[in-house]
């Protein structure tokens, strides 16, 4: 199937949706949804999972309080 060129993007990799992807929690992430395998996991992480860098601004504002 040809890929839309209008379909969004995800990912580091900048590609379409597929397979099973893992969404960042933070809300103002810009990429938002990851495909497992460009991120490392084998499965959906349980609990909360930040893209590295959602976690890092994070990580970051911690470290300031």
């Amino acid at each position: 199937m040809p890929i839309d060129p209008n379909e969004p993007r995800y990912c580091y990799c900048r590609q379409v949706s597929y397979g099973e992807m893992v969404a960042c929690d933070d809300d103002n992430c810009e990429i938002e949804w990851f495909h497992l395998g460009c991120v490392d996991l084998k499965a959906p992480p349980k609990g909360q999972w930040f893209c590295r860098e959602c976690s890092h601004k994070h990580k970051k504002r911690r470290d300031h309080h």
